[in-house]
This record gives structure tokens, sequence and C-alpha cells, in this order.
């Protein structure tokens, strides 16, 4: 019994710092005596199940989660997890605008110092050099998760296409056919993704 007072005493106690709150704002909110909420945290004295569903629906967890060992503490490092990957999204977003920034300077260069009027095809060049950007990133921060594959995938599409464009638009060629290099190198890509 000993032992469940202080894993519920240690899990209140991580709530209310997580939350911020002293015992005294606690005890405010819920109804109930600092020095009651004090004594719950220490482990000298157990709150009757009421009480517990009361605590509960307040921090929005269950009264399992109260009663657990070191729920608390695994809830702060999913907290922290969450926040850690939202960080490496963000990142790669701006990694991404990085690149398309870059573009619109070698576009707006182009078109006024160069008065190269076909600098549109640039823009194209963005893409690919985005999704390698992405896909290095992605793999960095989560491995080789179905997001690289994709990623991948596409840094070698919009590569190709850039590739065909630009030529297209400078050369006058038509170099349709080097979209058939695509086809093995995804069937590649695929079969690598299968590896284990």
């Amino acid at each position: 019994m000993d032992d469940l007072a202080h894993i519920i005493g240690n899990n209140l106690a991580e709530l209310r710092k997580r939350k911020r709150l002293t015992q005294q704002e606690l005890s405010q909110e819920i109804g109930y005596s600092d020095k009651s909420l004090s004594k719950w945290e220490l482990g000298n004295a157990m709150p009757h199940i009421d009480v517990l569903k009361t605590i509960a629906d307040y921090y929005g967890v269950t009264v399992d989660f109260l009663i657990t060992d070191g729920a608390a503490r695994s809830k702060k490092n999913e907290i922290q997890e969450e926040k850690t990957n939202r960080n490496k999204i963000v990142i790669t977003c701006m990694a991404a605008t990085f690149i398309l920034l870059c573009g619109v300077v070698i576009y707006v260069y182009n078109l006024i110092a160069v008065e190269d009027t076909k600098s549109w095809v640039y823009f194209f060049w963005c893409a690919p050099i985005c999704f390698f950007i992405t896909a290095f990133l992605d793999f960095r921060f989560w491995g080789r998760n179905l997001g690289f594959w994709i990623l991948t995938s596409l840094f070698v599409w919009t590569l190709l296409l850039a590739v065909c464009l630009h030529i297209f638009i400078y050369e006058g060629d038509q170099l349709w056919y080097l979209f058939l290099v695509g086809i093995p190198v995804q069937i590649g890509i695929f079969l690598f993704s299968r590896l284990k």
C-alpha cells in the first residue's frame, strides 16, 4: 500500500510541476487543501478514489495513469519527443524554403542582369534540390522510413524533368526518353526500401 501511495505521489507531483503550479494554486483549482496535496505527493497519505478521479479529470489523464509507476515521467518523455519531432519538421521546411529563396534570387538576377527571359526554367531545378535536401534530412532525423523513400523517388523524377526541360528550353532538343532511365532507378529504390 505504501508503494502505491508513493507511486501516486510521484505522479501527482510530476503532473503539478509540468503545469507549473504550486500546491496552493492547485489546491484552489481542485478544491482540496494544500496540506492534503503535500501529504499525497510525499506518499504519506493516499487520496480516495473519487479524489483521484477529480485530479485525473483536471490533468486530462486516467486514474490508471495516476496509479502506474513512472507514468508521468514517460509522458514527459513523450512530450519532449513530440517537441523534438516538431523541431525537425520545422528545420526541414526551413531548408526547403531557403532553396526556393535561392531559386527566386537566381531567377531575378538572370532576368535583370543577364536579361534571360528563359530563366524561369531554373525554378524546376529547385524541386530536385529540395527533394534531395529533405530526403537527406528525413534520413538523418528518422532513418529509412516511408517518407525517405518517397522523397528519394520524387528527387529522381524531378531531376529528370529538370534536365529534360532545361535542354528543351535552351537547346530545343526533346529528350523525353530520358524518363526511361527513371524506371529502373525507381525499381531500385523500391527494392532498396524492402531490404531489412
